[in-house]
């Protein structure tokens, strides 16, 4: 059985951190990205496939073939040393785990610019991998309204590239959005995460990392989260703009710590912008202002 791991001092599950069950409910698939081959049967790691874009569209058939895959959960793991490929396509109900080391870092490096179509692809989660644009830069990821349980958890996104990317994940609408555990690393030159209109019911953006040379958090004015509420916790955000701007003010805004080039605003707003009463305990610093809470302190009468 998977038992403990240490984050930030703090032990916790498997189970916990990634929603992974110690036994497999589906089939399982492996990509190498040095040395595997899309003819293979991606069965193992002596067997594996080449790209991930194939195994994505082995695990989605297999899951929707038949009764036995409705329920199920598949898994790709995907070990390789900085390769390429835009993905246009994800896997219903399909983890995808980087494994192995590229270069210093843990996990699996994929570059490109990743537009997923508008099929439905519901519960694709990626976990411990390593996304980085292309030299010429452009946004990592962007998800259309059609998706839902989408999920990155412990993953790294790089804008660092020859030209800057815009941005690391936009989404449109996706219901069910998780982002935990990531960083977002480097002068990515739009907004890092971005929620675009519509629904997005329990959207968790959580425990993150943000580095950016914009805003680092963005969501619409004409985001909703009207069934289910969405969260925006404890992030440690580090922008030359705002570092959390929710124009709707639908969202609840909690307990994340900010630093800002910007100067900090009429309370707190050059900095955090967000629903008066959707905000606590958020700590800002900014051009003009160290360690201030945002919004302040109330009292009760």
């Amino acid at each position: 059985m998977l038992k403990q791991v240490t984050a930030d001092g703090m032990l916790r599950s498997i189970n916990d951190n990634f929603g992974l069950l110690d036994t497999v409910s589906g089939r399982v698939y492996f990509v190498d990205g040095n040395a595997g081959s899309d003819t293979n049967s991606g069965s193992s790691w002596d067997d594996a496939f080449k790209t991930l874009a194939v195994a994505l569209a082995t695990s989605h058939a297999n899951i929707a073939e038949s009764s036995k895959g409705w329920a199920a959960r598949n898994r790709i793991y995907c070990k390789g040393d900085s390769f390429e490929e835009d993905l246009t396509k994800l896997a219903q109900k399909t983890d995808v785990i980087g494994t192995g080391s590229c270069d210093h870092l843990h996990g699996a490096r994929l570059i490109g610019n990743h537009a997923i179509d508008t099929t439905m692809y519901m519960g694709c989660r990626f976990i411990n991998f390593h996304f980085k644009a292309p030299k010429t830069g452009g946004d990592i990821f962007t998800i259309p309204t059609e998706q839902s349980g989408i999920a990155f958890i412990g993953c790294n996104f790089d804008g660092g590239s020859e030209v800057a990317a815009g941005g690391a994940i936009i989404a449109t609408a996706v219901e069910s959005l998780t982002i935990r555990g990531c960083e977002f690393r480097g002068a990515f030159s739009d907004a890092v995460i971005e929620i675009g209109a519509g629904e997005s019911n329990s959207l968790h953006i959580e425990d993150n990392i943000v580095q950016g040379a914009e805003v680092g958090i963005e969501v619409s004015a004409s985001a909703t989260c009207t069934i289910r509420a969405g969260y925006i916790l404890r992030n440690v955000i580090n922008t030359t703009k705002e570092c959390i701007k929710d124009s709707s003010g639908k969202f609840y805004v909690h307990g994340n710590y900010c630093v800002t080039g910007n100067a900090k605003g009429v309370a707190g707003a050059g900095g955090i912008v967000a629903g008066a009463k959707m905000m606590l305990q958020n700590y800002l610093s900014a051009s003009d202002v160290a360690n201030a809470i945002v919004p302040a302190n109330g009292a009760l009468s």
